[in-house]
């Protein structure tokens, strides 16, 4: 079995889904349009810690459930992350808030890349997102005024479940997918987009994983062949 960690440091180097895998899981209007918008020129420069470990033979990702105290997305899951301070690159950022948030140090984890950046309007954040593979166990510390929970969920148990329903936002009635795996909160918004992203890369794994060595050449996910056959 190929090691995943490996996979995804490669995948990310590459051309990656983005825009296009991000948006099957973006809100849209019942008629099919989706909420148009452009990055304005003060988007505050965020990144999030996309955290990856081995359980049972596949990988699972680190989430969290924002605090209620908090300004923005209070009470959403989410992924450890907040604003790029002066002189921090993303990844810098991203182990910084991990943590702060949960307490995972920055030596055990490893950065295996970024997937596509995206914006998002109600905090006004362009979000990078750094992915990260965690090397050792080690128990979570919480901020409470951060973090209410964190927990691991296996990709295996994302692929294929998510749902749609239709919800009133504040610009809205809009049919929203999302995933239901925390008794009470749905799994949506920007968090759910950069995990489409991942999935997209983590179904290549898979396919890896029955394909013979000699089939698997060429490269690694559907959109990077798409992209160079339309050139």
């Amino acid at each position: 079995m190929d090691d995943p960690a490996v996979f995804f440091r490669h995948a990310l180097a590459q051309a990656l889904p983005g825009p296009a895998v991000q948006e099957t899981m973006m809100p849209r209007y019942p008629d099919g349009r989706r909420r148009s918008f452009s990055q304005p020129s003060d988007a505050r420069q965020s990144a999030v810690a996309v955290v990856l470990r081995q359980e049972q033979d596949r990988p699972a990702v680190l989430l969290t459930l924002r605090s209620a105290m908090l300004r923005h997305h209070r009470g959403q899951l989410s992924f450890p992350g907040g604003k790029i301070e002066r002189g921090e690159t993303p990844p810098d950022a991203a182990l910084r808030e991990l943590s702060e948030e949960v307490g995972l140090p920055a030596q055990c984890v490893e950065v295996l890349g970024r997937l596509s950046p995206l914006y998002t309007p109600p905090s006004n954040s362009a979000i990078t997102p750094v992915v990260m593979w965690c090397t050792a166990p080690v128990e979570l510390s919480l901020d409470p005024q951060e973090v209410e929970e964190a927990f691991w969920v296996r990709l295996d148990d994302l692929l294929g479940s998510a749902v749609e329903q239709e919800w009133e936002l504040p610009y809205g009635r809009m049919i929203v997918p999302h995933w239901r795996i925390h008794p009470t909160v749905p799994l949506w918004g920007a968090t759910a987009m950069i995990l489409a992203e991942l999935l997209e890369l983590y179904s290549q794994w898979l396919t890896r994983q029955t394909t013979p060595a000699g089939e698997a050449v060429g490269d690694l996910h559907r959109a990077a062949r798409a992209d160079q056959q339309g050139r």
